[in-house]
């Protein structure tokens, strides 16, 4: 197997991280070159009486990079074992379209393998939201492995004939 080059999207909201402290547990690491955590927040841009204002702006960017450095940092704890010791790289960002900004990034760094949770929406209720993992599944350059909430996967097979 060739040395593997590791993106991890890294979210910042709970029931997605669990999957990922999970899956970090379970993988096994020997064949991996590098590790990225990617985390990328979304831009927005509003139209107001007055003009277009864009959030996060330059200025509250600028304070935000810190504290999620930070927070990549301890969650790379969480999921990387203390055995692994190749170089684990953070990569922060802003962009109107997290999901081509990912696609980039993974091209430019020659991901073997990214790593995305997903909420795992389905049916009538995933019909209406656009999913950044299905994205990723659909046109990131690399392998995709996508990780799920463990009460999915148990209501699953709960629920299996």
């Amino acid at each position: 197997m060739r040395p593997q080059r590791i993106v991890i999207a890294l979210p910042i909201e709970e029931d997605l991280l669990e999957p990922l402290h999970e899956w970090g547990r379970r993988f096994d690491f020997t064949h991996v070159e590098s590790i990225h955590f990617v985390h990328i927040v979304k831009q927005n841009i509003t139209p107001l009486e007055f003009g277009l204002v864009e959030s996060p702006d330059n200025g509250t960017y600028a304070e935000m990079v810190p504290t999620l450095n930070k927070f990549a940092k301890d969650e790379a704890r969480k999921i990387i074992p203390d055995t692994f010791k190749g170089p684990v790289e953070f990569h922060i960002t802003k962009d109107f379209h997290p999901e081509e900004e990912i696609i980039d990034i993974l091209k430019n760094l020659k991901a073997t393998l990214v790593i995305v949770a997903t909420r795992g929406k389905h049916g009538f209720e995933g019909l209406f939201h656009s999913s950044f993992t299905d994205y990723m599944v659909k046109f990131a350059p690399c392998d995709v492995f996508v990780v799920r909430p463990e009460r999915l996967t148990t209501e699953y097979f709960d629920q299996a004939p």
